[in-house]
């Protein structure tokens, strides 16, 4: 699984914003001065994430952006699937397979398993998990038995 740079853009942005005041609102330019990516991104960037309802946007000369939710509730899946959709490493991984060789794989099952661990994993780490300053260098653990 490789995420595009425009998903890679928004998990940035919004670690800045929740490591900022998340709460405070935040306008394209500053976000774009804090982060180093060009405001046309910042802003087609910080468009696709309100639609997605990650964050808030307020208009006017007092305007900008804030996160919707705090920051221990938003997981890096969810920034994902907002640019990508859902998380699938393979076809196989999705309820919508139409691989013609389904009914013959022995690989599906496998892969829903791997799937599943990956998802799960970047369901874990929120927001909040990126911007803390408690750099233990622990790893998230990963868990394969998800029974069956």
């Amino acid at each position: 699984m490789r995420i595009n740079k425009l998903t890679d853009y928004a998990i940035v942005v919004m670690t800045n914003i929740a490591a900022m005041e998340s709460k405070k609102i935040h306008t394209a330019k500053e976000i774009s001065e804090i982060s180093k990516i060009p405001l046309p991104t910042v802003t087609r960037v910080l468009k696709t994430l309100c639609s997605g309802d990650l964050l808030e946007s307020q208009r006017g000369s007092q305007g900008g952006y804030a996160l919707t939710k705090s920051p221990s509730s938003i997981s890096i899946a969810t920034i994902i699937e907002c640019f990508e959709g859902p998380i699938a490493l393979t076809e196989c991984a999705t309820s919508d397979c139409a691989c013609s060789y389904e009914t013959t794989c022995s690989a599906q099952k496998p892969w829903q398993k791997i799937n599943k661990t990956v998802k799960l994993a970047l369901d874990k780490m929120k927001l909040n998990n990126m911007i803390e300053t408690n750099k233990s260098n622990e790893l998230l653990q990963l868990n394969m038995n998800l029974g069956g």
